[in-house]
C-alpha cells in the first residue's frame, strides 16, 4: 500500500472514530473522554496529513473536554489533558502562534511534574511511576520547541537536557527489569 493511501485510511478511520464518538457522547456524557481521545488521535493525523488549522481545533476540542471533565472532578487523574496540552502545544507551534503554545506547553509540564512528584523517584522501577517521567519528558520536548520558537534558546536547551536526561533514566531503569 502507498503511504499516502495508509494516511488517508489512517485519517478517514480517526474522523469516523470521531463521529461515532460524537454520537455515542450525545447519549452517554460517560463517553466524553473517549470523545476527547479521539479528537487527539484526529488531531495528530491531520497534522502528519499538513491540515494544521484542522489539527488545531480538534487539539482544542479535546482539551476543552478534557478540561471541563477535569474541572467536574478535580481528584481525577489529569494524565490525559496535560497529554492534550502538550498536543495543543505542538499543533499552536505549527500555525505561528508562539505565545499561546508557550502557556500551554508549560501547563502541560507543570501538570505532569505534580504527578512525577506523586508517583516518586522512578528507582523504584515502577511502571506507572516510569511512565509519568517519560510523560514528563514529552512535555519538556515540546516546551523546549515552544521556547526556541520564542527565542529563548537557553531556556530551550535547559528544557531539552532535561529531557534528555528523564529519558535516559527512565531507558535504564526499563532494561533493568527486562
Amino acid at each position: 500500500m502507498q503511504p499516502e493511501m495508509v494516511k488517508d485510511n489512517s485519517l478517514s478511520a480517526s474522523e469516523k472514530a470521531v463521529s461515532e464518538c460524537r454520537r455515542l457522547a450525545a447519549g452517554d456524557p460517560g463517553c466524553e473522554p473517549d470523545l476527547a481521545s479521539a479528537l487527539t488521535r484526529l488531531s495528530c493525523r491531520l497534522s502528519a496529513a499538513l491540515s494544521p488549522r484542522k489539527a488545531l481545533v480538534a487539539a482544542g476540542e479535546a482539551v476543552s473536554i478534557y478540561q471541563r471533565l477535569a474541572d467536574a472532578n478535580p481528584e481525577a487523574d489529569d494524565s490525559a489533558l496535560a497529554r492534550a496540552l502538550n498536543i495543543l502545544a505542538l499543533r499552536l507551534v505549527e500555525v505561528g502562534r508562539r505565545d499561546r503554545a508557550l502557556f500551554e506547553s508549560e501547563r502541560s509540564v507543570s501538570m505532569r511534574r505534580k504527578r512525577v512528584a506523586a508517583w516518586g523517584d522512578i528507582q523504584k522501577g515502577d511502571p506507572v511511576a516510569l511512565g509519568a517521567h517519560a510523560d514528563l519528558a514529552d512535555s519538556l520536548e515540546t516546551l523546549a520547541l515552544c521556547l526556541r520558537e520564542s527565542g529563548r534558546e537557553q531556556d530551550g536547551r535547559d528544557a531539552a537536557r532535561e529531557a534528555d536526561g528523564l529519558r535516559t533514566r527512565v531507558r535504564e531503569q526499563r532494561s533493568d527489569h527486562f
